[in-house]
């Protein structure tokens, strides 16, 4: 009963036990991802000190990710672009590799009802990792998301797959994304 208890609050405390969830009870995470993150149109997400996202509302499913330094030139450029114009009821992915390694995976994801849990499994492992929601203010049915593998201390891994799941459990998608493709 104590362990049910436990997991019981830490499941309730949010994000800030996801990584503690994770190393506790690995498969928990593949159920689960993060709180989303609401932001303004062109506001700038942090993602590490290399990438930061921003979530524009020109054309569909429209964003970036780039180094912080060109971060408004990239936005400025983005405003005359289509966007990603991904199906309903599924998500888009991009990596980024260095020296045979991926540094970080991102994509949108596209779902009428909610916001999905995304979660991102490295290759030969049984379990994954919650990937962060970013969700434009007062915009329904899309967000984009990214996992930085260096956060998790995830070393070495060239594969992962992106399992995407509706807020009632129920996967809608999954893509493998490798820096072979």
């Amino acid at each position: 009963m104590t362990g049910t208890t436990t997991l019981r609050r830490a499941l309730l405390t949010g994000a800030a036990t996801t990584a503690a969830l994770v190393v506790l009870f690995p498969q928990a995470a593949q159920a689960g991802g993060m709180d989303p993150v609401e932001v303004l149109p062109y506001e700038r997400v942090v993602i590490n000190d290399e990438f930061v996202m921003g979530l524009l509302p020109e054309g569909e499913q429209n964003y970036v990710v780039s180094s912080p330094d060109s971060f408004e030139e990239d936005v400025e450029a983005a405003k005359g672009y289509p966007g990603s114009s991904i199906n309903p009821d599924s998500i888009s992915a991009g990596v980024y590799g260095v020296d045979g390694e991926i540094v970080l995976l991102e994509g949108a994801w596209r779902l009428d009802e909610g916001v999905p849990f995304i979660a991102v499994t490295p290759e030969g492992q049984g379990w994954g990792y919650g990937a962060q929601p970013v969700l434009l203010e007062e915009a329904d049915g899309w967000g984009t998301y990214y996992f930085d593998p260096a956060r998790w201390a995830v070393e070495g891994v060239d594969t992962y797959t992106i399992t995407a799941s509706g807020p009632d459990g129920e996967v809608f998608d999954e893509i493998e994304v490798s820096l072979d493709f």
